[in-house]
């Protein structure tokens, strides 16, 4: 397939603001998943995917689409909406049009806006003639010449307006300038309207014998296929680094908005990552029919102006959809054709050498931007080639790793795997590597392929590529020991899918072998602590999700998660922190101000935007993953959005709490805590631990130390036997203190021997929030 029928895209959006129900609609309409076969969130395999609502694994898939089917090749429209002749170029030159009003604006001369789209047909390769006389014909004779604004691809012709309006006049006079030609269709475009005027004008009835075939144009160059590359990605913060990949191998994107909701903090969030791989973004607003039902007009002009305004461009292009209805879809995958630019190879250097030497050609390049695990194939990488063609039998190496294989099969998602010959530049796929080691198959790297093993494969590497680095650490220990293996194999599998984790081995004197695994973010562990449970069946223990923290000492710094690991002597923590964005209704502030001080927010900033308002703060990550979500829609009822990114580390004014049970320091239940709540936090913590442990035959007293020093303290009593009555009366008191006094050596005794066990399913009770 050609590459300028390709357009690879993804839809972004906040949670549960529709994409997976969008990304159905479109497999309906284009018939890539028979009705029969179809489910809501079809691209999302996973239950806990369906039962959440999210989409937590990134999902590609090839879509055909066929615009018109239904429709003859011959049938002619006056109207600027026609997706007949021509379309291809058509779509092209109005999404140039749209770029040059984006940026320029109206009030221009018209040589301004020539110039502007000049340099964009240049852009996206569209070859142009400016100011070209053309002949006038009558009865075969040439009597007169027209000179249009530009001619593309020597079958369109362009007229170019500043006015206030275009009246019927201006569309009959191109017609007739059509009509006196050899020319089939001519867009009318008009920069002097708020919203830009693009009126196609086609003449295409039957004409006389031509009077010179070789002066006719070329035949229509009209698309009957496009192959659309849609790639569904996560929409929470948590898989941002993937989402960047993402992004990262298509051109566009849909900016899907709830039209219930409104803008929320992850629609600013990924537009924001939409912008920065340089995408061309298509607004939409999502659930109309909603507000359809409820007759609420203004509330849907409203938000379609509250995106345009987002997007900077005019109302009238921020398309309208129901994906549950349908409604609108089909119009938007026309827009995706229209806006969407087709991809187009980068050369390297390498390429353009050997090139120019008539040496072989430089190697394929394709980026990586997920990957699972196949038992016969080996690491599946799926890939959007950039560059050249990868083919079946080449030989593949990895920039980042140095790792090289022979493929064992390419092919594209259908949304099956449906193996192939090639892929070719511009197309999204998969690539089967053979490589059994999932730790070399890196999401961001570049796989270099050829016919031979590439001897230097990081000068090909495509830009950007990083480790995607864990932000929060929890170890997992098995609740029964004798399940240390199956927890192993659990991991490893999970890992095949799931190149995000971090695993490495971990040991805990309570709670014995296991493992501490790094996450991107809170979600993510969530995620992974039920799959475990559900797909794997391992019951666990889990330890407080925790954050890297830099440690200054005397010899130099080092890098510690669990607060047991910091040194005695240590001269100061540093703590990572986060950029925080957080958009309520103004009726909540009240309600959030709170939560600064609990949280630790600093440089606060506060504004207006639209019909809510932004906060945005520097808080500590560790604030970020305990209990913040909870609290935050707990105090706004469930309104407010937050995003976050990563930012600088701080120094800390944390302390270290060391938690005694009978006079033995309890590894794995010691933690960070800030020193303005410090007393707070210790007193909260003992009372709890004195509420879950069960007594003994002897006394517990439960203390939180800082440096040794307590500063919290409850005691759980000792067991005491009932001595009975002695006599009619009672008995000798002489003769019970004689026993009090035995059972108390005894107690004594027992202690001194004692080692204090708390039983894993109690642990697990203490690590609740």
């Amino acid at each position: 397939m050609n590459e300028v029928y390709i357009r690879n895209f993804c839809i972004i959006a906040h949670i549960d603001h529709g994409k997976s129900t969008l990304a159905d609609r479109f497999l309906e309409i284009t018939g890539t998943v028979d009705t029969r076969h179809m489910q809501e969130q079809y691209l999302d395999q996973l239950e806990l995917e369906r039962e959440r609502g999210i989409t937590i694994k990134m999902a590609p898939v090839r879509m055909r689409y066929h615009p018109h089917r239904r429709m003859t090749q011959n049938d002619t429209r006056n109207d600027a909406e026609s997706k007949l002749l021509y379309e291809t170029i058509t779509y092209e030159i109005r999404g140039a049009a749209f770029e040059v009003r984006k940026r320029l604006g109206l009030g221009h001369k018209e040589i301004v806006y020539h110039n502007a789209l000049a340099e964009e047909f240049k852009k996206r390769n569209l070859r142009f003639e400016s100011e070209k006389n053309i002949g006038i014909f009558y009865d075969g004779k040439k009597i007169g010449s027209y000179q249009p604004d530009f001619i593309i691809e020597e079958k369109i012709l362009i007229e170019l307006k500043a006015l206030p309006e275009i009246g019927r006049p201006q569309t009959e006079q191109l017609w007739s300038y059509l009509k006196g030609s050899d020319y089939k269709l001519a867009l009318l475009i008009n920069f002097g309207t708020k919203t830009l005027d693009i009126q196609r004008v086609v003449y295409d009835t039957a004409r006389e014998i031509p009077r010179d075939s070789a002066s006719l144009p070329r035949p229509s160059a009209q698309v009957e296929e496009y192959i659309l590359n849609l790639i569904d990605t996560p929409g929470h913060s948590d898989f941002s680094y993937e989402v960047s990949r993402a992004l990262a191998a298509v051109e566009g994107g849909i900016l899907l908005v709830d039209a219930t909701q409104g803008i929320q903090a992850q629609t600013l969030a990924n537009l924001h990552l939409a912008r920065s791989a340089g995408l061309t973004i298509i607004g939409a607003v999502n659930k109309i029919d909603i507000l359809e039902a409820r007759g609420d007009t203004e509330g849907l002009a409203r938000i379609r102006h509250e995106v345009a305004e987002l997007l900077n461009i005019s109302d009238d292009e921020i398309m309208m959809v129901s994906a549950k209805t349908g409604e609108g879809v089909s119009d938007l995958l026309r827009v995706i054709i229209e806006r969407i630019p087709s991809p187009v190879e980068i050369e390297t250097d390498q390429r353009a050498s050997a090139q120019n030497q008539r040496v072989s050609a430089a190697p394929a390049r394709a980026l990586i931007f997920d990957s699972f695990y196949d038992d016969h194939k080996g690491v599946i990488a799926s890939v959007r080639v950039f560059e050249g063609t990868v083919n079946g039998t080449d030989i593949i190496t990895l920039a980042a790793s140095g790792a090289s294989s022979k493929i064992k099969e390419v092919g594209f998602f259908a949304p099956p795997l449906t193996a192939t010959q090639k892929l070719g530049t511009g197309e999204i796929g998969y690539i089967a590597t053979g490589i059994k080691d999932i730790a070399l198959v890196k999401i961001g790297d570049t796989i270099v392929s050829s016919k031979s093993k590439c001897q230097n494969p990081k000068t090909f590497a495509l830009h950007g590529y990083q480790e995607p680095q864990p932000v929060v650490f929890v170890s997992f220990y098995p609740e029964d020991n004798d399940e240390y293996d199956l927890l192993k194999r659990s991991f490893d599998k999970l890992r095949l899918n799931d190149s995000a984790l971090h695993i490495e081995p971990d040991q805990n004197e309570v709670l014995g072998r296991g493992f501490k695994v790094g996450f991107l973010g809170h979600l993510h562990f969530e995620i992974t602590a039920e799959r475990l449970r559900r797909e794997f069946h391992v019951t666990t223990v889990s330890t407080f999700p925790s954050v890297l923290y830099k440690v200054k000492t005397r010899g130099g710094w080092i890098e510690i998660v669990k607060p047991e690991e910091i040194p005695e002597e240590y001269e100061a923590i540093w703590e990572p922190m986060v950029k925080i964005v957080i958009l309520t209704s103004p009726e909540f502030l009240n309600n959030i101000y709170p939560l600064q001080n609990k949280f630790r927010f600093s440089n606060i900033m506060t504004e207006t935007f639209q019909n809510q308002t932004e906060i945005k703060a520097i808080m500590p990550l560790a604030e970020l993953v305990s209990d913040f979500d909870d609290q935050l829609k707990s105090a706004t009822a469930g309104y407010a959005s937050f995003s976050y990114e990563l930012a600088d580390y701080m120094k800390a004014d944390i302390v270290k709490i060391d938690i005694a049970i009978a006079g033995e320091i309890i590894p794995g239940l010691s933690r960070f805590f800030p020193k303005s709540t410090l007393q707070y936090e210790a007193r909260e913590l003992v009372e709890r631990l004195k509420k879950t442990l069960p007594q003994q035959q002897f006394a517990q007293p439960i203390q939180a130390k800082d440096h040794g020093k307590v500063i919290a303290r409850e005691d759980i009593p000792a067991l005491r036997k009932e001595l009975g009555n002695f006599g009619k009366n009672g008995g000798d008191r002489t003769r019970k203190m004689k026993l009090w006094q035995k059972q108390k050596k005894g107690k004594e005794r027992l202690k001194a021997r004692a080692h204090v066990r708390i039983p894993p399913h109690l642990f697990k009770e203490l690590l609740k929030k």
